[in-house]
């Protein structure tokens, strides 16, 4: 049995180590709640969720990032560039 935050992960292809950075927790400690190798508390939950919240609005910002410059490049995808403009 898995806990459901591992599933989540997985699924959506999170490493741990990103996940941590999220909440400022070490992976270690993380790793240690994801097995279940202690108890779990509210805090824990907290602490988690947290992580998750942060994650979601970091990707969103730059999938919106991302898509803002699609919008401007979609129809040069292919075109060469100077590697000065690859940079910003």
């Amino acid at each position: 049995m898995r806990r459901r935050m591992r599933l989540l992960r997985e699924k959506h292809g999170i490493p741990i180590m990103e996940l941590g950075r999220c909440c400022d927790v070490s992976q270690q400690r993380l790793t240690q709640i994801e097995l279940g190798s202690a108890n779990t508390t509210t805090h824990m939950n907290r602490l988690v969720e947290t992580a998750f919240v942060r994650l979601i609005a970091a990707r969103r910002r730059e999938l919106a990032a991302l898509e803002k410059d699609f919008q401007i490049y979609r129809k040069c995808l292919l075109d060469f560039v100077e590697e000065e403009e690859c940079e910003t």
